[in-house]
């Protein structure tokens, strides 16, 4: 494509060059860019792309977009405002608009993201086109799986896979929409046929994220700017600043009032929910084998998008009964007398709703493992604490991707929160002793829950990411139990 076309619709400033010739390709990563590449300069966070504009055209970009002067040049310099819309709009243009033709549905919101996204999409791939996902737990589609270090990918690295799932002839797509992706305009331009909210509480709210809770907020109103239809979850008191901003039609989701959707017959079974959905003229049962009001809402969406998408009844029992997220409320296989748990709760808000659901039907204790993570809403520290002491019966505080914080100054925070509760607890920081610990200390139908990675496989600790898998070390701490009990 020329590069006339690729720059088409963007707010151009100036351009030093021609525009007339071939474009092989996008990159804002220097180290990507090759032969006739066009490279797109980058302030981010914590760096400049303005810094590797020497790299990229030794590396054959012939043209580049700034927005600022770069000094010596070897190719066409487009100056502009805003890089990101920029890189944005070029995406677009350089995939031929690739979310045109495919029915994509975003989700936003604080809590449920992934799990809805799984459960939309096994009950999608049940229909002959098929359903591709993006979030968390990275890329997949055709039996493809691709690893992403951002939920919601760069623009041009997002343009470029929705491409790929569109050629494929796969005629769906769900996807999590995270409030930095809607913000930093890595989904800008795109079109969803359908877009969520699911709920919003405190968090990504630091340095590195959201300055504030009202910027957190407008940034996941964005994606209804974006979107054909919305479905909004009027049970959630931010819902109303949601629709205000909404620029598309939008369908009310409630479990306990009158709405467009609603959940009805709602069954808490332990290990397991249930409830009767309700809407568009239909109704039917639907059983969740998740246990939590929480997953009752991720069903009552996943139901609602499935059905707007053209499932049928059948295949959102189905799909909805046999979804399995990892990382969320997922049980290890340990054959012991005790249970252990894995979930990603990470917030004061989705901590306290696991912790309520597991009291609920626990036998014995709850013992709950947790930290918090670095560079992150220091508010939240003590509030997880107090809720932990107040709903677990035995709280080990840990260490949780600390980034360039001190672990013990973390936890120390977390501590303030759960001295003024009854709950007994513990501080070890390595969290590899921490769970050695609930192990070696549980007593019979105890249920340790292991809060905050998920399905994480790693440790971030001063700008370096080591491999941590909570399935690998709970399983090296029992086979090492079970060989020293042996000898």
């Amino acid at each position: 494509m020329k590069l006339t076309d690729v720059i088409k619709g963007t707010d151009v400033l100036g351009i030093n060059g021609g525009t007339g010739m071939e474009i092989s390709g996008i990159a804002y990563d220097s180290r990507k860019v090759r032969e006739g590449f066009l490279f797109v300069c980058i302030d981010g966070i914590e760096d400049d792309g303005h810094k590797y504009l020497g790299k990229a055209w030794e590396n054959g970009a012939v043209a580049a977009i700034v927005t600022k002067d770069p000094g010596g040049r070897e190719g066409t310099v487009i100056l502009v405002d805003d890089s990101r819309k920029a890189l944005a709009v070029c995406a677009v243009n350089f995939y031929n608009d690739p979310s045109s033709e495919i029915d994509l549905i975003g989700i936003t919101g604080t809590k449920g993201k992934t799990t809805t996204a799984f459960m939309i999409r096994s009950i999608l791939d049940r229909m002959p086109a098929g359903c591709a996902i993006m979030g968390n737990l990275g890329i997949s589609y055709s039996g493809r799986t691709i690893t992403t270090s951002q939920n919601t990918p760069q623009s041009s690295d997002l343009q470029e896979v929705l491409r790929q799932i569109a050629d494929a002839g796969i005629g769906k797509c769900v996807m999590e929409v995270t409030s930095m992706g809607l913000k930093q305009l890595r989904t800008g331009f795109t079109k969803f046929s359908i877009g969520m909210f699911t709920n919003i509480s405190r968090a990504h709210i630091g340095r590195r994220e959201h300055e504030s809770f009202d910027d957190y907020i407008a940034s996941k109103a964005m994606l209804f700017s974006m979107c054909r239809l919305g479905i909004v979850n009027i049970d959630d008191g931010h819902s109303d600043y949601i629709m205000d901003r909404a620029r598309c039609p939008v369908l009310t989701l409630s479990a306990i009032r009158d709405a467009d959707i609603t959940a009805a017959n709602i069954e808490m079974r332990g290990t397991s929910s249930g409830f009767t959905f309700r809407g568009f003229g239909r109704e039917f049962p639907i059983d969740v084998e998740m246990p939590g009001m929480f997953n009752v809402y991720n069903a009552l969406f996943a139901a609602a998008a499935a059905i707007l998408s053209g499932a049928d009844e059948q295949a959102v029992r189905e799909g909805i009964r046999s979804v399995v997220v990892p990382g969320r409320c997922e049980r290890l296989d340990i054959k012991k007398d005790y249970s252990i748990m894995i979930d990603y709760a990470h917030s004061p808000d989705s901590l306290e709703k696991l912790l309520e659901a597991m009291k609920e039907f626990a036998a014995g204790r709850i013992v709950s493992v947790f930290g918090c993570g670095g560079d992150r809403d220091k508010t939240m520290r003590p509030m997880m604490g107090e809720i932990s002491g107040r709903l677990a019966d035995f709280t080990i505080i840990t260490s949780d991707n600390p980034r360039f914080e001190r672990p013990e100054d973390i936890i120390s925070q977390i501590e303030e929160g759960i001295k003024g509760t009854p709950g007994s607890y513990i501080c070890i920081t390595d969290r590899t002793e921490a769970i050695r610990y609930a192990i070696e200390h549980a007593e019979k139908d105890d249920l340790i829950i292991l809060a905050g990675k998920g399905h994480e496989t790693y440790l971030d600790k001063m700008g370096v990411k080591t491999h941590y898998d909570e399935r690998e070390i709970v399983a090296e701490i029992l086979s090492g139990a079970e060989a020293m009990q042996w000898e």
